[in-house]
């Protein structure tokens, strides 16, 4: 994923101007606090050009950790975040954070459309061994976003939860929020 792909992002525009819309953080955070979650650390796969970062600073206090695979976009993350954040691809990046033993309270992602779909049992397998919450809301052959060609992986919602339930995480109230089997507090 390179420059054009964030310069006319799903086919609207400069990623920088519909990211709130398409990356649905704000309902990640208000989603959280409804169910009283204590967020302390936060993952994010995926992070594009880094605008979601802040979000999760301002509401709970802290910079997230996580990765991009887009150097183009990695770059463009402000150094206060960067830090964080590596320039990899999640399939490595995780297995890695396993390896090391985090867990981080909550993941957020909707960048899973962009692996195969025979990729994404092991990785939300590992996933559920360095998280406790994971909050995921993307395209899916429900409420496809026609702009985006880099989505591989278009499944009904109900594909995706039997994803998830059959990977090591649970459902919650919301249709959109996982939590993991292994490290729920």
């Amino acid at each position: 994923m390179n420059r054009a792909y964030f310069e006319d992002y799903c086919g609207h525009g400069r990623y920088e101007g519909h990211y709130l819309d398409l990356s649905r953080v704000e309902h990640c955070i208000e989603i959280v606090g409804r169910f009283g979650i204590q967020v302390n650390s936060v993952l994010v796969l995926g992070t594009a050009t880094g605008q979601v970062l802040r979000h999760f600073e301002e509401a709970w206090g802290v910079r997230p950790y996580g990765c991009e695979i887009s150097r183009w976009a990695h770059t463009r993350i402000t150094p206060r975040y960067r830090r964080h954040i590596r320039c990899a691809d999640m399939r490595r990046y995780v297995p890695t954070l396993v390896r090391e033993g985090r867990v981080f309270d909550l993941i957020f992602s909707n960048a899973l459309v962009y692996l195969d779909r025979e990729e994404i049992p092991l990785l939300l397998s590992l996933c559920s061994r360095v998280c406790c919450y994971f909050h995921f809301w993307s395209s899916t052959n429900e409420d496809y976003e026609p702009g985006d060609t880099h989505r591989v992986t278009l499944a009904p919602k109900k594909w995706w939860g039997t994803a998830f339930r059959a990977n090591g995480f649970s459902a919650t109230r919301s249709p959109y929020l996982w939590y993991s089997d292994i490290n729920r507090h």
